[in-house]
């Protein structure tokens, strides 16, 4: 996960915003008066982005206040630890959803005046929402589709170049053919990449991923963690195959050296696992590159499930007297298409309300960043990746330095998925 996203589309938002963004649930009720306060980490495109939408709000709904307290990213994690258990916090907390449920005896469920869990379910798409689903129960509305895996970077001047064709690919067999025809190699070693993927987040969310789609599960019902699996192994075989067929060096193309966006528009990779807000983060000091990139759905295997994060939301705290006027403006920050298209627009963010991936959303989007296309027809199939007593942990300190010592051939693959499942069990 990135904290600073950056699209110039921001003109586009604000277009919309002058057209007349509307509430909610109920377009036709007067929100309370009152005064809120909102924190959100530091982040000038989602800081605009909130500004502009409570200047709205608050134009049509005369005697309310909205106030934002800003917080750079590690800070902001800090306050909310100290803060919410001492009761101090703010009104409403922007909440990244994979932290919702450890804050959930903090927060307030979301009314049923506002939305009940069956509505957010057709509403929102499940990746997203599932940060803010905890024991059966609401505790927010998402604003992303916050996804690393799914589609890869391609760079279609390379492609050409090669004789690759980006129609898809039916199989993985397929991907590594064309991969490798991508690669570049000098004296036996790896100067370009046919396909990166070997960093922290890359290898993560390719492990869980893969299980998931080979029809297997790394959580036990109960929420421990499973993975000497034949699920498991399968996928890690298939991830190792990648270094055996010398598509990538792990040692070279790593999360410190060559790290993907890097890589990738450097041109020492020719196609790269990383999110859509990589392109806009980019693009300005790489025009070129920028203009030659697309992105490609990678192949699936037993189905298309894969793991994702859920994404940055709105939370309402369970002390605020102000109850009713919190959850009418994440309301309309959230569940209204028009202003939660103008938050993604301004954000360079994918969208979590599932009718902005269609229709006039889906045009607008496309439109202004067309390397969104792909991302906007797989978003139904990002799985969240499920309540973690610590995903940072699992991911950096757990799964990377296991996967990495198979693709480095210093461990068996049962060795690593054995040492895996016993450290993700001890956090």
């Amino acid at each position: 996960m990135k904290s600073a996203r950056t699209l110039s589309v921001a003109a586009v938002a604000l277009a919309l915003l002058a057209s007349g963004c509307t509430s909610s649930a109920d377009d036709n009720a007067a929100a309370p008066g009152g005064s809120i306060t909102v924190w959100t980490h530091t982040n000038k495109s989602f800081n605009k982005a909130y500004e502009d939408l409570a200047a709205s709000y608050m134009d049509e709904n005369p005697g309310t206040e909205i106030k934002f307290e800003t917080f750079a990213y590690d800070s902001y994690i800090q306050t909310l630890q100290t803060a919410l258990p001492a009761g101090n916090e703010a009104d409403v907390l922007q909440m990244f959803g994979s932290w919702t449920c450890s804050y959930s005896s903090n927060l307030a469920t979301v009314p049923d005046s506002v939305t009940s869990m069956g509505s957010a379910d057709k509403d929102f798409f499940a990746g997203p929402l599932g940060g803010y689903q905890c024991d059966d129960q609401l505790y927010g509305l998402p604003q992303e589709s916050n996804v690393e895996y799914g589609a890869t970077l391609v760079n279609t001047a390379m492609a050409e170049d090669a004789g690759v064709a980006l129609d898809g690919w039916a199989n993985y067999d397929e991907f590594k053919a064309d991969a490798k025809k991508l690669t570049g190699v000098s004296d036996g070693k790896i100067t370009r990449a046919g396909y990166h993927f070997t960093t922290n987040d890359g290898l993560s969310y390719t492990l869980l991923s893969l299980i998931l789609q080979n029809g297997g599960s790394y959580l036990n019902e109960d929420g421990t963690f499973a993975f000497q699996t034949p699920e498991a192994v399968a996928s890690l075989e298939l991830m190792k195959s990648f270094v055996d067929e010398q598509i990538v060096d792990p040692t070279l193309f790593t999360d410190t050296a060559n790290w993907v966006g890097d890589c990738y528009f450097t041109e020492l990779c020719a196609m790269g696992l990383v999110g859509p807000w990589v392109v806009p983060e980019y693009a300005t000091d790489f025009p070129e590159v920028a203009a030659n990139t697309e992105y490609v759905p990678l192949p699936t295997l037993e189905n298309s499930n894969f793991a994702a994060d859920s994404g940055w939301g709105l939370t309402v705290s369970k002390n605020t007297p102000e109850s009713e006027l919190a959850w009418d403006f994440v309301s309309y920050l959230t569940e209204n298409a028009d202003n939660a298209l103008a938050w993604n627009l301004a954000t360079g963010t994918l969208p979590a309300l599932r009718a902005n991936a269609q229709g006039n959303g889906r045009e607008e989007l496309v439109t202004n960043a067309p390397y969104t296309a792909p991302w906007l027809d797989i978003l139904g199939d990002a799985q969240y990746l499920g309540s973690l007593k610590d995903r940072d942990r699992l991911f950096y300190k757990v799964i990377v330095p296991n996967v990495l010592d198979v693709l480095n051939d210093q461990a068996t693959i049962d060795e690593a998925l054995a040492s895996i499942e016993q450290e993700a069990n001890s956090i």
